[in-house]
């Protein structure tokens, strides 16, 4: 009887013009996806790109350095990173049949669709999107910073008046929906005020030859 079904089946599909089976679709992957590796590194995405017939993934620190293969959901592969500073890492989506990337950022409490991405300048508003804490809006305090963070000097960053607790997961840095940057770090507390850095979104899209994914 179950063979007489499956035989069925396989007919009404054929019929049909329908595959006798359909595999899961693969998976949205984009800013607020938590990425691991498999040494123990983790990080959380803030955007994706296109570039090279791939997607990427643009994170903050965390995960490890180039090669090493990134991992998201339930041990799923996403792809090598083929880039990575003391201030960002690139990953590339080569598990297509697993992970798609979309254009928007899963912000904790519903979905922000990233139009394009701007480069702020002093006095300008920028909000710090954190999964856990919740976003928290400010303005750009500089520009072209130099910062000395444990894992060396970074150059090139923007700083925020937004405070950066611990214990929260920054996504990204965004004004309205455009992209601003990836968290680095901060200074300081909620509490008595402080300051947050972020790599420029356009810097690290032009250093590797990417477009941003926007919706």
């Amino acid at each position: 009887m179950r063979r007489l079904l499956a035989t069925l089946t396989v007919l009404v599909a054929f019929l049909l013009g329908l595959p006798a089976t359909a595999s899961a679709a693969p998976a949205p992957i984009g800013g607020g996806s938590a990425l691991f590796t498999l040494a123990g590194g983790h990080c959380t995405a803030a955007f994706a790109a296109t570039g090279g017939g791939f997607g990427h993934l643009l994170a903050g620190p965390g995960c490890g350095t180039p090669p090493v293969s990134v991992y998201s959901g339930a041990n799923t592969l996403v792809g090598p990173m083929i880039g990575g500073t003391q201030a960002h890492s690139v990953t590339r989506i080569t598990n297509t049949a697993a992970w798609t990337p979309v254009p928007w950022i899963n912000t904790g409490s519903g979905l922000l669709t990233i139009t394009g991405s701007q480069q702020g300048q002093v006095g300008g508003a920028v909000c710090l999107i954190d999964r856990r804490i919740g976003t928290r809006c400010g303005t750009i305090t500089g520009i072209n910073q130099t910062v000395s963070f444990p894992g060396g000097v970074v150059t090139g960053l923007t700083r925020t008046n937004i405070c950066m607790e611990p214990g929260g997961t920054p996504v990204a840095f965004v004004t309205g929906t455009k992209a601003q940057g990836v968290p680095l770090g901060g200074t300081g507390s909620c509490a008595s005020g402080g300051s947050s850095f972020f790599t420029p979104v356009n810097r690290i899209l032009s250093t590797y030859g990417l477009t941003l994914l926007t919706g």
